[in-house]
């Protein structure tokens, strides 16, 4: 925090700081800046023509023209300026300012640049200094051109003064010097305040380098940090409502729906008895064993898992993304099935762990309407499926043996060709005044691979008893 602070508090901090302010800001603080460096020499150039005795190195040819030259970029970064306050008192934002304001930078500093030649002087400098912090306050479309302009004004003089057209640092008859030293008229009123902004230049943009590479490591670690918050947040939401939010897509997972939905239930027959037979610490690691596996196995599937009540399970398939109803039906009954296959494999690890207590469970699947979102308070919510459909898979969970899974006659109607169902009649179950019509699924003629929804995806494989040490 403190390192953040130090950075808001330093040069780059401010610029960047003023990078967040509208474009007609950037422009006028710019602008005035730039006012006051060519106010300075176009003083430099009216002092050098009342002083002729002290400026022998200049061409008084060249001078007139030069001053006439600097004067107007005065006046248009002027107006420049005037035009960007009016805007930024108006709160009107224009996108052409921007472009007007880099393009303005490169031909004053090229054409001071070019006349105290690209490649004897510091001007060049500060254009190039000048562009980097434009960078910073501008987007890339308007210093690009202006970026694009420089070049162009650099190559061309070069060329033309290298086959004879212009002349090279058309200001000088001859070089600033005098016995041997830099003359002090050049030196203290051009060279030494061009060197100045070119420091601040700079330094400038070394603060922006480093405190870019600052950036990128705090964000590093910001990133790093958000990648275990995700983590965390997909272990208590699930897997399918957590990407949604991490893509964006909130209003997926805000609005309430009515959905066609294959809504899943199960329950360990006998938990209460367990949980009086084992110590509190081998209970919780079974618990939470099983439940792992029992999720590993959903995701497999894309179900979307509602909940866990203690030992029970509630998942759906077809929200918060919108699949094939047959499909969802094939895939919550192979996933019921896998789910048996891996119980089972669990006892014969868990016997060879010295747990003689016998887990089983038994589920329940039903296809229907029902309304899916987020229910809750304010404070809390809770993305899940609401309605008739879902308290018949409550319900038909209840009813089934252990180790069976029970279906509803919707479930029936979608995977019957391709699932060995026994129809065990009709049922009466709690809150329902009619019976309904159940089936129990041949769990050993079920191919539990057939619908894994990520092609090359390998089913849930058993885990097989341990090796028990000799």
């Amino acid at each position: 925090m403190k390192n953040h602070d130090k950075h808001d508090r330093s040069l780059y901090g401010k610029l960047t700081k003023l990078a967040e302010r509208p474009v007609a800001d950037r422009a006028a603080v710019v602008g005035m800046l730039m006012v006051c460096w060519l106010a300075w020499y176009t003083f430099v150039f009216v002092y050098a023509r009342s002083r002729p005795d002290m400026w022998l190195y200049i061409d008084r040819r060249v001078l007139p023209f030069g001053t006439a030259v600097t004067a107007g970029l005065l006046g248009v970064w002027c107006i420049l300026t005037g035009i960007a306050l009016l805007l930024r008192l108006r709160a009107l934002a224009v996108r052409w300012l921007a472009h007007a304001t880099a393009q303005c930078f490169v031909l004053t500093v090229g054409w001071g640049s070019y006349l105290t030649g690209h490649h004897s002087s510091l001007f060049l400098g500060v254009a190039l200094g000048g562009v980097g912090i434009g960078v910073v306050l501008f987007n890339r479309s308007a210093i690009l051109p202006a970026v694009a302009v420089l070049l162009l004004i650099v190559i061309a003089t070069n060329v033309a003064d290298q086959i004879g057209v212009i002349p090279y640092a058309p200001l000088f008859v001859q070089a600033p010097f005098a016995a041997g030293m830099l003359a002090r008229s050049w030196l203290v009123l051009v060279a030494a305040p061009t060197f100045a902004i070119l420091l601040v230049h700079g330094v400038l943009i070394i603060g922006i380098v480093e405190a870019w590479r600052d950036r990128e490591k705090r964000l590093a670690e910001a990133t790093e940090q958000l990648g275990r918050a995700n983590d965390l947040i997909s272990r208590y939401v699930a897997a399918q409502v957590a990407k949604q939010i991490l893509d964006g897509d909130y209003e997926a997972i805000q609005r309430h729906s009515r959905r066609r939905l294959t809504i899943f239930f199960s329950d360990v027959v006998g938990f209460a008895q367990l949980a009086d037979t084992m110590e509190p610490e081998d209970l919780s690691r079974i618990l939470n064993e099983y439940l792992s596996e029992m999720s590993a196995i959903a995701e497999q599937y894309g179900a979307t898992i509602d909940k866990f009540i203690g030992d029970a399970i509630m998942a759906f398939f077809g929200a918060p993304v919108m699949t094939d109803d047959r499909l969802d039906a094939l895939r919550g009954v192979r996933m019921a099935v896998a789910m048996l296959r891996r119980l089972t494999d669990l006892r014969v690890k868990w016997k060879h762990e010295g747990f003689d207590e016998v887990w089983t469970m038994r589920i329940g699947i039903n296809t229907g309407q029902a309304s899916v979102g987020n229910f809750g308070s304010q404070r809390r919510l809770d993305y899940t499926a609401i309605g008739r459909q879902v308290n018949l898979a409550a319900r038909l969970q209840a009813a089934a043996e252990q180790g069976k899974i029970l279906i509803s006659h919707a479930t029936w109607l979608l995977v019957q060709d391709e699932i060995a169902c026994v129809s065990r009649g009709e049922i009466h179950v709690k809150g329902l005044p009619q019976p309904v019509r159940v089936y129990e699924i041949d769990a050993d003629a079920v191919d539990v691979a057939a619908t894994l929804p990520s092609a090359g995806q390998e089913p849930p494989q058993a885990l097989g008893p341990p090796k028990i040490p000799v």
